[in-house]
């Protein structure tokens, strides 16, 4: 969808991005694309309503890393793009009509929007189609970049855009930055409206015969992004295109290449399209839109769930309550949410995210939080909770501090004891008894005695320092 082979042009400069790194973002998403993609991908499946169960954990995932999702519903398709709609839904069997209203969508939009207020989460209806609104609100920096497949988005003048967003995991998307586009590709919102003239998009499927994307582009990227519309609108009246058409052969390359789009171009007699143009670079009227999340329902959700997905309502509220007790440690200052913390069970590392893991009274189950979020909300109970496990922490260092002290004396003492080996065969036993202190010395000394393989006469000892009295008495103290 979108403008042909636009993303393949696109596709060096796009950056691979983990999802965590859309915290804190206001994020515009198109939501049928969304939509199509659970559909198109998920037809064999036995789970009922694939769309709402993916458009749950995907919407659950932003909300969980701190992002703020805005989804845009599609509006009125505009007539430019009748046609394609009916040859998307009927093939080319069935007329073009005048006016085509998109009934499985709009029911599929209707069913994702009840699912999404429950949630909490903003929804607006674009007066056009979604990725025109989706573009608005992030050029005008009401969301920091937008989800979608769709490269029509970069036309209606979108500065970030989020594609082949995945959940699965630590979670990824791709980024396409116009930045990036601009400074790197050498093309801008205007080159890329002439592109969609010159090699078809959703308004004009068959573009200029004959002309494909690399020889549009070679073209395009040697002009000013801001003069290349005009250039387009006045090849027919141009006197010096006109004159070098007349010797193609002595022009410069340059000049031949243009001649050579131009000349295939004029033979349709509307191009180029000012319908096409007055779409991408017209301004709409929209709704005021402001990125929030609001009160989740959950009692709402179990009967939802029940109902458009067959969970049972204990799988339901173990889905949905780590959404509440988010919800209730950001932004609820007037205790709406009707949850409490019951108690800090423990400490937890969630990717890489230090976090507690907490009870809440009024469910069974237990939720991770970032220690931040749960500071934020219960500044009390986290001060006596670190306090608690600081003093324990203490006692244990205390302990292993006094065994580490007797070691280092029972050390000092071994070291202190003067033992050299020495023949000093004339010293006799008698002698080395009368220098030994104390019975348990003595008794000490006697057992060894008895080992014929060991007397004290093959070694020299310094009987002052020699004091096994002493050194037990260290070790027990």
């Amino acid at each position: 969808m979108g403008v042909k082979n636009l993303w393949s042009l696109l596709t060096p400069v796009a950056e691979k991005m983990p999802l965590w790194e859309l915290h804190g973002k206001a994020i515009g998403i198109d939501l049928s694309g969304w939509v199509c993609d659970s559909e198109n991908f998920n037809q064999n499946t036995s789970q009922k309503n694939m769309y709402l169960r993916n458009l749950f954990f995907r919407t659950s995932n932003l909300l969980l890393i701190g992002a703020i999702p805005i989804f845009v519903l599609d509006g009125e398709a505009p007539l430019l793009k009748y046609g394609a709609i009916e040859k998307r839904i009927n093939g080319n069997k069935a007329p073009i009509k005048t006016h085509v209203v998109r009934k499985r969508l709009n029911s599929f939009q209707k069913q994702c929007e009840l699912l999404l207020n429950i949630m909490g989460v903003t929804c607006v209806y674009s007066p056009g189609e979604a990725e025109q609104l989706c573009a608005i609100l992030n050029k005008n920096g009401i969301v920091n970049g937008i989800v979608t497949q769709d490269s029509d988005c970069f036309l209606y003048g979108a500065r970030v855009v989020y594609r082949n967003f995945n959940a699965s995991g630590n979670g990824s998307v791709d980024v396409y930055s116009m930045e990036s586009i601009e400074k790197k590709l050498k093309i801008g919102r205007n080159k890329m409206i002439a592109l969609s003239l010159l090699c078809g998009c959703d308004y004009d499927e068959k573009g200029v015969k004959g002309i494909g994307k690399d020889t549009a582009i070679k073209f395009l990227q040697a002009l000013d992004d801001d003069v290349v519309l005009d250039r387009l609108r006045h090849w027919r009246s141009d006197t010096v295109l006109n004159s070098a058409n007349m010797d193609i052969k002595s022009q410069t390359n340059e000049i031949k290449l243009e001649l050579k789009i131009r000349n295939k171009a004029i033979e349709n007699e509307s191009f180029p399209s000012e319908d096409i143009i007055e779409e991408f670079l017209k301004v709409p009227n929209y709704p005021k839109v402001s990125a929030k999340w609001i009160l989740p329902d959950i009692n709402a959700f179990i009967n939802f769930a029940s109902t458009k997905l067959c969970w049972e309502r204990e799988y339901a509220i173990d889905k949905f309550l780590p959404l509440l007790t988010r919800w209730h440690l950001l932004y609820d200052d007037t205790f709406q949410a009707n949850i409490l913390m019951s108690e800090i069970i423990k400490k937890r590392i969630n990717k890489g995210i230090k976090c507690y893991e907490i009870k809440w009274n009024n469910y069974e189950i237990t939720s991770i939080e970032p220690q931040t979020a749960v500071q934020r909300r219960y500044p009390n109970e986290v001060s006596i909770y670190e306090d608690m496990h600081t003093t324990s922490s203490k006692k244990i260092k205390k302990k292993v501090t006094i065994h580490d002290s007797n070691l280092f004396d029972v050390t000092n003492k071994l070291q202190s004891i003067n033992i050299s080996k020495k023949p000093a065969k004339s010293k006799k036993i008698n002698e080395v008894k009368d220098n030994i202190k104390g019975p348990l010395d003595r008794f000490v000394m006697k057992e060894k005695i008895k080992d014929d393989s060991l007397t004290l006469s093959d070694f020299e000892c310094d009987p002052v320092d020699l004091n096994i009295s002493d050194i037990i008495n260290g070790i027990i103290n």
